[in-house]
């Protein structure tokens, strides 16, 4: 196992750990609350419609998804 760290090198970690965190979540509250774009959500109607996606999977035997989309458009 390493060593322990000292407690100056334990506060840099934190920090080089925190900064890019704290960075990204700034932007995109800035993008968010500034420039108004809207919160990303996840799908609701999995219940209606996710069947139907994992027999797009299981169908295709191993084809590209546009052609597994096209075959089952056409049909």
């Amino acid at each position: 196992m390493s060593s322990k760290l000292p407690p100056q090198a334990q506060r840099w970690r934190t920090i080089m750990f925190t900064i890019p965190i704290i960075g990204v979540t700034s932007f995109v509250l800035y993008k968010r609350l500034v420039l108004g774009e809207p919160r990303r959500t996840l799908p609701t109607d999995l219940d209606k419609h996710g069947h139907e996606k994992v027999a797009k999977i299981l169908t295709t035997g191993g084809k590209a998804v546009e052609e597994a989309d096209e075959s089952a458009s056409a049909s």
